[in-house]
């Protein structure tokens, strides 16, 4: 009895420990592939709006392919048990989401959007309801074992991903500066701003990560203000102006 006992444990260990290994290596290749959505959205201009936009979806799939495959190990409890496993990839995924629905609509990216995208789903059509009421009423699919629940977004996971798209906003505003697209870099501190007053909102005991991600939040912000306050110092200037975005900031700032 004590051998199967000991089996039985070691047994579950194995498990715990290949599902572990498993989420641990597609949460950085995830990681991985976020960096590279973002910086290809960094590439955006006017002209190649609609051609970054594009390409944006094509490796957005690779991504959700990915994705994907967390769900089989993540049902039930096993979604908080293994939470700090994953959510770096889904923290650089929730980041480049970020910035992606700001250059595309001018808007925070919200946790219905975000679990949408994850999970691959779209709104029902009236022709796709009637399809499935008409197979419910048939029998159709009566015998066949329900899918894995969708993955959800825990709620640091959100907050946490959302927070670090403050690095990627300052840098789109610098280029968009130095392209000469003035009125662009204005949009985007206007956005940042009331980004980050409404983000300080949140309780920093949420999470171990939030005070140096606020920390960096406030640091993003007040560069992209001094893009700001270089470009009303140059209101004629044909030229994106220099500044030292890195000088440590002023006492009190």
């Amino acid at each position: 009895m004590e051998t199967a006992l000991f089996t039985n444990i070691r047994d579950t260990l194995d498990a715990h420990y290949d599902r572990r290994e498993r989420l641990n290596k597609l949460s950085r290749d995830i990681t991985q592939l976020g960096k590279k959505l973002i910086f290809h959205l960094l590439r955006i201009t006017p002209s190649s709006r609609d051609r970054i936009l594009a390409e944006a979806e094509k490796k957005h799939e690779e991504i959700r392919r990915l994705i994907g495959q967390l769900g089989p190990d993540l049902q039930g409890s096993d979604r908080y048990r293994y939470a700090g496993t994953v959510t770096g990839g889904l923290q650089e995924y929730i980041e480049a989401l970020a910035l992606w629905r700001f250059l595309e609509a001018g808007r925070l990216v919200t946790v219905a959007e975000v679990e949408a995208r994850i999970n691959g789903l779209e709104p029902p059509t009236s022709s796709t309801k009637i399809g499935a009421e008409k197979d419910a009423e048939d029998g159709v699919g009566a015998s066949v074992a329900p899918p894995p629940q969708p993955l959800a977004v825990l709620p640091e996971d959100y907050v946490l991903g959302i927070a670090d798209v403050a690095g990627e906003l300052m840098r789109y505003a610098i280029n968009s500066l130095a392209k000469g697209q003035r009125d662009e870099a204005i949009r985007v501190c206007d956005f940042f701003r009331q980004f980050y007053n409404e983000f300080s909102l949140i309780d920093v005991k949420l999470h171990k990560q939030m005070p140096k991600k606020v920390e960096v939040m406030k640091e993003s912000l007040a560069k992209v203000e001094n893009v700001q306050l270089q470009i009303s110092e140059f209101p004629n200037s044909t030229r994106a102006p220099t500044f030292d975005f890195d000088a440590p900031m002023a006492a009190g700032e």
